[in-house]
């Protein structure tokens, strides 16, 4: 380690070391945490994909509101609504005390309804017969929601 990049370096090897490893750590903090590519644009992929989603919930939620997407959608938005942090910790509270409260085949049954909605709401608004009116085809191109949700 006489030499480092070019430039003759009098540190002790372990010394050289060190300054590699916090290199290849800085390095790594710097990126993009594996499992959260960017898109193109420079978006996290896991914003662009709920942004994606919210299009479609949009859509298709008005007239199907009883689904449990569609609760969950409603309750985020009114959520959004709220002005004060105590109002929004309370709803959360409150909505998370009734989902605690439900027994364990009820959740169950409620989580796979919840994947048959989205899967259906997915086939909807990717109809190609009669897609809704101002559909994002964004939506239906994005490969992870594709795989998600295609039936």
């Amino acid at each position: 380690f006489s030499i480092f990049m070019g430039i003759r370096c009098s540190m002790a090897p372990s010394l050289a070391r060190l300054l590699l490893a916090c290199l290849a750590v800085s390095r790594v903090v710097a990126a993009p945490a594996e499992g959260t590519p960017s898109s193109p644009s420079g978006e996290r992929e896991p914003l662009k994909i709920g942004k994606l989603r919210e299009l479609m919930l949009s859509s298709y939620c008005p007239t199907h509101a009883d689904l449990t997407p569609c609760k969950t959608h409603l309750f985020l938005k009114e959520m959004r609504k709220t002005k004060t942090l105590e109002e929004k910790k309370k709803m959360l509270i409150e909505r998370q005390a009734k989902m605690k409260a439900m027994p364990p085949d009820e959740r169950k049954k409620m989580t796979s309804e919840t994947k048959a909605a989205f899967k259906a709401m997915y086939a909807a608004y990717c109809s190609t017969a009669s897609p809704p009116p101002g559909r994002n085809n964004a939506v239906c191109e994005h490969k992870m929601l594709n795989r998600l949700y295609s039936v």
